[in-house]
């Protein structure tokens, strides 16, 4: 059940799991590179391209070069930016669903605890 209402907002826009990971990471107005976007998805070359080829399908993102260099960039369309505030919207509102009942305790031991986690899966 969980997993549902986590998948909602991706399945209401016909977007696969972490598809909001490469939206989100995406730069507003300028383009991102795709070892950037590599770093931040952890990702590696191939799956990434495969993700942001369906991304550019959807009129999500487009493909470009970075600055002057020769370097693959993505950029967010127009659609991809309305696309990218409406996760940023989702995901805020789900945190505070999350965490309107705990105490100030609670909730800074959640921090410690998610920012652990995060750092073991860096590793």
């Amino acid at each position: 059940m969980a997993r549902q209402v986590l998948l909602r907002p991706l399945n209401k826009f016909h977007l696969q799991p972490g598809d909001d990971a490469i939206l989100l990471g995406s730069k507003k107005k300028k383009p991102t590179t795709d070892a950037r976007l590599g770093q931040l998805t952890g990702l590696d070359p191939h799956s990434l391209q495969t993700r942001i080829d369906r991304l550019v399908d959807l009129s999500l993102l487009h493909r470009n070069s970075f600055e002057e260099s020769l370097t693959p960039a993505t950029q967010l369309t127009k659609a991809g930016r309305t696309m990218r505030k409406q996760l940023i919207a989702h995901w805020v509102e789900l945190d505070e669903a999350l965490m309107n009942d705990l105490s100030k305790v609670e909730k800074k031991q959640l921090q410690k605890t998610m920012k652990r986690f995060t750092r073991l899966l860096n590793l």
